[in-house]
């Protein structure tokens, strides 16, 4: 999960701050290896309704897929 966080984070342009600042974000929550909880599902919904481009409104969707592919090991990511 951590993975896919970074990438976004390196690759985000940076032009839009719920892509910028929510991948980041995204990754810090990753990084603590804890349950994401309800401050993930509103960064993700805010990075899939607020972001001005395809990646920043596409990465949830990349996280919730992995999540599924995954099962119980990552439940919470699934929102």
């Amino acid at each position: 999960m951590r993975h896919i966080w970074e990438f976004a984070a390196l690759e985000s342009c940076g032009a839009c701050s719920p892509c910028r600042v929510g991948t980041r974000r995204g990754l810090e929550i990753a990084a603590a290896h804890t349950p994401p909880g309800p401050s993930y599902e509103s960064l993700a919904r805010l990075m899939g309704e607020g972001s001005m481009c395809a990646f920043g409104r596409r990465v949830p969707a990349a996280v919730r897929s992995l999540a599924r592919a995954y099962g119980r090991d990552l439940t919470g990511w699934d929102r």
